[in-house]
């Protein structure tokens, strides 16, 4: 029977594999980019947003600088 530190240990054995596995062959770097391009778009956005509401009036242009500086 197997006991709970043998189980642990292969847990982290094939985790350290898949995470091997996924450097090796790129996908790992790949996982990373979409995580870092999805952050970027969610600024964009948020921008584009600020940009909309300063030409409709909803803010003042302190506001917008503010909040502009703060993403």
């Amino acid at each position: 029977m197997i006991n709970r530190k043998e189980l642990k240990c292969m847990g982290l054995i094939l985790i350290l594999a898949i995470g091997f596995y996924l450097y090796k062959t790129g996908d790992l770097q790949r996982i990373i980019n979409n995580l870092n391009a999805n952050k970027d778009c969610q600024v964009n956005e948020a921008k584009k947003i600020l940009d909309i509401r300063l030409a409709k009036g909803e803010i003042t242009v302190e506001e917008y600088n503010k909040l502009k500086s703060i993403l």
